[in-house]
């Protein structure tokens, strides 16, 4: 496990040094920044299996910031690949090699035996996934925002033509904010159907109602898009609001159904 973690953070960094020095240096070296971030995506997504499968009747925290990291560099594939961009790489990389050094120091395992399915696996990284695609809309946003100041200010900055167009980034955000709805949907719909079939009570709680109304709200944003014309600034704050808006995933209380209280290794032993 610690060789592959080795490797994953390895080629991150690699992908990382290949990108930033591609736009600072302006050379050419997709194919090195490309190579590095595939294998680094395949190592990283042998680890998350490994460390899923190995959870018995539990699960391991530390799999959250490996699937974490894992989804990042999914994303950032796709983005590069799909969208043909790979200005926000120099964001996203570096924030899976972080997320795999706090996997780290991550302990303890969540108990119940629904953590082992295969639906709970794939509802985990579809959501953390359409999750990704939202922080990266709000960076898009951010930039956007970013460059729109200096260039009120008529701030002629090489810095500026570093960024992608205002066009771009607002043609960006969008299509950022619909791939993670429909990713975050998919992982909704996952995982509403493993607690249906697992549990024979289930009762949506305060987390799931609340992943419906982050989902409403994105839904809003994409079907409003030209009847309101949320377009430029409008946008981007919408798309910065939804993504703080979606950190109350992780600050709201847990159902003991969606997440059973956390297991110390010392409380282990003693049970």
């Amino acid at each position: 496990m610690q060789l592959l973690l080795f490797a994953t953070t390895t080629a991150y960094v690699l992908a990382t040094f290949f990108r930033i020095k591609e736009k600072v240096a302006d050379c050419s070296l997709k194919s090195h920044s490309a190579l590095s971030l595939f294998i680094g995506v395949a190592c990283n997504s042998i680890m998350a299996f490994k460390i899923f499968t190995d959870g018995n009747n539990g699960f391991h925290y530390q799999t959250l910031f490996v699937i974490g990291a894992l989804s990042l560099g999914i994303s950032t594939i796709f983005i590069e690949k799909g969208l043909q961009e790979s200005f926000f790489s120099i964001f996203t990389v570096p924030a899976s090699i972080v997320f795999l050094f706090c996997s780290t120091f991550a302990d303890g395992t969540l108990a119940g035996d629904h953590f082992t399915h295969k639906w709970f696996a794939i509802h985990l990284l579809l959501a953390i996934l359409g999750e990704c695609f939202f922080f990266i809309a709000a960076i898009s946003s951010l930039t956007y925002l970013f460059v729109v100041r200096r260039l009120k200010k008529k701030n002629r900055l090489r810095a500026v033509f570093f960024f992608p167009p205002l066009a771009r980034l607002d043609d960006l955000t969008f299509k950022l904010i619909t791939v993670g709805t429909i990713t975050f949907f998919c992982g909704l719909t996952v995982g509403l159907y493993g607690n249906f079939s697992h549990f024979s009570s289930f009762a949506p709680g305060s987390k799931h109602i609340f992943s419906l109304l982050l989902f409403t709200f994105y839904m809003f944003v994409i079907l409003a898009r030209k009847p309101l014309k949320l377009t430029g600034s409008r946008m981007a704050t919408l798309a910065i609001a939804g993504f703080f808006l979606s950190l109350g995933l992780i600050t709201l209380p847990e159902t003991s159904e969606h997440w059973k209280p956390l297991l110390t290794p010392i409380s282990e032993a003693i049970k």
